[in-house]
């Protein structure tokens, strides 16, 4: 049917999860703040062709990222299309032994970053 695993429904929900939530909103006000977070993006490097955050440090998919993938020290961004790879990356490197107070997955990943802070990025 050609949707990703980011637009099927999702029925866990967030209170299971240990890692911070980020809203673009909140986002964008943490960074204009002087927040610097080493930004990962857990989408296919394809999508990441098509559009990005301008910030981002790194592309790794959801399902192969470790913990060489991010810096050792430091609070991380982590964001897909959805939210969806996003939670299941940290949860990932929380198992794999990241401190889940460094990890910081953006809501509603960068569709909700396009609606609610960039209108004008590329959609897919």
């Amino acid at each position: 049917s050609g949707r990703t695993m980011d637009e099927a429904l999702v029925e866990e929900g967030p209170e299971s999860d240990n890692f911070h939530a980020v809203t673009p909103a909140d986002c964008l006000e943490k960074l204009s703040g002087g927040w610097s977070p080493w930004v990962l993006d857990v989408r296919l490097q394809t999508e990441n062709d098509i559009v990005a955050l301008p910030f981002t440090d790194k592309v790794v998919p959801h399902r192969t990222v470790r913990p060489d993938h991010i810096p050792q020290r430091g609070e991380v961004l982590v964001y897909c299309k959805a939210g969806i790879r996003g939670r299941k990356a940290c949860n990932r490197l929380i198992e794999l032994g990241i401190d889940p107070k460094r990890l910081y997955n953006l809501e509603g990943g960068i569709l909700r970053w396009q609606k609610e802070v960039d209108s004008q990025m590329p959609r897919y």
